[in-house]
């Protein structure tokens, strides 16, 4: 696995105990966050993308043409939703999951969903290896960054120490002319990853 909080897996879906074949959830943060299944009596598959408590929108939803199919739609709309859950949204649905599991575990469920598969590239747009410098202005200050991959939704960097970098800045990156809005999406230790805002 990996320490990657943005980290989305799938596991089997169960049914009454039953591992269900060719229908999957999606899992972020411990939460499930969508589906990706092949309909009955079909060749057809379908994915969804939601987070309890929160109304459908167009486009979190619909048809694919196959499983991998599905996981490229999936990440898109994520890709889109993801940026816009608030703290208070990702603990009510927290809630509502633990309230889930407190429930399957009365009912004495017999058998236990594993993670079948980490979805490796959570993000909503490609990425592209990159070795670029880059400044994280914030405030008047400026630090130091290395680029090492990139998107249209956002980037992964490299720093001295993520210590003292806020959660949201300004990064710049000289060789393309452009300065980009940011979000922290994770840190390690010595990289962050940011959303493009």
């Amino acid at each position: 696995m990996t320490d990657d909080t943005e980290t989305i897996s799938l596991r089997h879906t169960m049914v009454d105990g039953v591992q269900q074949d060719d229908d999957y959830e999606v899992i972020w943060r411990g939460l499930p966050v969508g589906r990706i299944m092949r309909q009955h009596d079909s060749r057809q598959w379908w994915w969804g993308c939601n987070v309890y408590g929160r109304p459908p929108t167009n486009g979190d939803r619909g048809p694919a043409i196959d499983f991998k199919d599905g996981q490229v739609r999936f990440k898109l709309a994520w890709g889109r939703l993801r940026p816009t859950l608030t703290d208070e949204e990702i603990a009510v649905a927290t809630r509502h999951a633990e309230g889930l599991q407190k429930q399957a575990a009365g009912q004495a469920v017999a058998a236990k969903a594993d993670v079948v598969q980490v979805m490796q590239n959570s993000r909503g747009a490609l990425r592209h290896r990159v070795l670029k410098p880059g400044t994280i202005e914030f405030n008047g200050g400026a630090i130091d960054c290395v680029i090492r991959n990139i998107s249209e939704t956002g980037a992964a960097l490299e720093v001295t120490s993520p210590v003292g970098i806020p959660e949201t800045f300004n990064l710049v990156i000289p060789s393309d002319h452009t300065n980009r809005p940011c979000r922290v999406a994770w840190r390690r230790e010595r990289r962050i990853g940011v959303r493009f805002t």
